[in-house]
């Protein structure tokens, strides 16, 4: 677990829980932060750097999102995972 920070749309981390699918590492994008909606909890929404452009983002509950997070990619980082994404960010 890392420091706690408010995810926003478009920031990488490293995702702790990450079952590798193959050699891409486990990094993940923010797709859409906790917002209020008529769901019983707020939810965070984010994409592994491989996803296809066709699949569903992944999800959890907003409460549990720090324990996922191993750390938050360097700017660096997060520059070479926009530019490896199989999606569209």
């Amino acid at each position: 677990m890392t420091q706690r920070v408010t995810p926003l749309p478009g920031m990488w981390f490293e995702h702790a829980l990450h079952v590798p699918r193959d050699d891409s590492p486990a990094w993940y994008m923010i797709i859409e932060p906790p917002h209020p909606t008529s769901k019983a909890f707020l939810q965070i929404h984010y994409r592994h750097l491989g996803s296809a452009p066709d699949s569903l983002p992944e999800s959890i509950d907003a409460d549990l999102f720090d324990d996922i997070v191993l750390r938050w990619l360097t700017p660096e980082e997060s520059a070479l995972a926009q530019t490896r994404a199989s999606f569209e960010p």
